[in-house]
């Protein structure tokens, strides 16, 4: 093996605080107090019928799809590149080598923007402990 060779390996995943998900579940709980409370109390069936449909689609809009974008978003941290995946099913996916990363600043609200040469930057979203991803960053780049 050359000298010149580093191994690449993810030193990490970080994903945005899992505080996100508090308005989800809050919507779920409410679709399921509601169903468990006014099922079998209404006093026609397409009552019923209605109760159930509008707590699935409640669920589904305001838990399911919120729980997969948190799931399916998050930042991969190896030793020769960064890996950015965001959007519904992670289809939005950003990816820089640490030889290409000029710097690492800080971003509005707690986002981090790696500033790449001779391209666009790229802007990590929202992470917890910014300060510590951000040096653990800029020591990575140094390596490199």
């Amino acid at each position: 093996m050359s000298k010149n060779f580093i191994e690449n390996r993810r030193v990490g995943r970080v994903r945005a605080s899992g505080a996100k998900l508090i308005l989800p579940f809050l919507a779920l709980a409410i679709a399921a107090f509601a169903v468990s409370f006014y099922s079998g109390r209404l006093p026609e069936p397409w009552m019923e019928t209605t109760l159930y449909a509008v707590a699935g689609v409640v669920a589904l809009l305001f838990w399911l799809v919120p729980l997969l974008r948190y799931l399916s978003a998050y930042v991969d941290i190896y030793t020769t590149r960064i890996l950015s995946r965001s959007g519904l099913f992670g289809q939005h996916r950003a990816e820089a080598n640490y030889s290409q990363v000029s710097g690492v600043e800080k971003g509005k609200r707690g986002r981090i923007i790696l500033n790449i040469k001779n391209d666009d930057d790229i802007e990590l979203p929202a992470l917890p402990r910014r300060k510590q991803i951000m040096a653990v960053l800029e020591r990575l780049i140094a390596e490199v």
